[in-house]
Order: C-alpha cells, then sequence, then structure tokens
C-alpha cells in the first residue's frame, strides 16, 4: 500500500503530536486522535483526544477540547478538558470547564469556570447585600 492510497487503515505508528513551532502562524482547526504542542501561534479549534500542551511562547486564541490542557503561554477563549494545568507563566482567559484543575504559582486564571459534576451552589445571591442593612443588624 503507497502513501496515498485511497485505504483509511490507521497508521501501525501510533497517534502522534501536531507541532506549532515558535515563528507560525496558523488559522483554522485540528481534530487530532493524538497530542497537540503549540509554541507559535494558532487561532481556530482544537480537538485533541489525548492533550494539548502550550509551550512559553504559544498562543491560542480559540477553542479547546482535550482531556489534558498544559498552559505555559496564553490560551484565550473556551475550553473543555478534564485536567487543566497551568503552569507558573501560564495565562488562561475566558470560560472553562474541567474535572480537575492545577494552577501553580504565579499562573493566572481569568474568567469564568465550571467544574463537571460539581454539586456546589452558592448561596450568596439570598442574603441583603447593602452595608447599611448589614451594620443595622
Amino acid at each position: 500500500m503507497g502513501i496515498f492510497s485511497k485505504t483509511n487503515k490507521k497508521s501501525k505508528l501510533g497517534n502522534g503530536t501536531t507541532v506549532i513551532s515558535n515563528g507560525t502562524v496558523i488559522k483554522g482547526g485540528i481534530d487530532t486522535e493524538g497530542s497537540v504542542f503549540i509554541d507559535g501561534k494558532f487561532e481556530g479549534v482544537i480537538v485533541a483526544a489525548t492533550s494539548v500542551v502550550i509551550g512559553k511562547s504559544g498562543e491560542v486564541l480559540g477553542e479547546i477540547r482535550t482531556k489534558t490542557l498544559s498552559v505555559n503561554g496564553l490560551a484565550d477563549g473556551v475550553f473543555d478538558v478534564k485536567d487543566i494545568n497551568i503552569l507558573s507563566s501560564g495565562k488562561v482567559i475566558g470560560k472553562l470547564q474541567y474535572e480537575d484543575m492545577i494552577i501553580e504559582h504565579n499562573g493566572t486564571f481569568e474568567g469564568k469556570s465550571k467544574k463537571k459534576n460539581s454539586t456546589l451552589t452558592s448561596k450568596y445571591n439570598i442574603i441583603s447585600h447593602t452595608p447599611k442593612e448589614q451594620i443595622e443588624k
């Protein structure tokens, strides 16, 4: 079978890593059964079965759906992940759904997050928020 065969069999080499190196800019979409490493700039949607790693010089603007997301650069957008690791120079901005999250010292998350399958609910909205009423009680 040649490299341009019309058959659609999976490679025996397994699922590899898609690399976007520093100095590379890509706009579009990535859908892979492997993982993605970004040290360049990417704008669009990434769906990766295994993981997405954003290196120190990496920037992603868009949507990421994967099992594990590790951010050492910038991720700005919408994220649906099982595990997220925001490393010490990592910045995540946007909307995040996750099961487990780790933010290292100096790592940054700004946005809205929701832990999947969480049963916690806030009761903040049922209290009075007027300072005068709180002081007089």
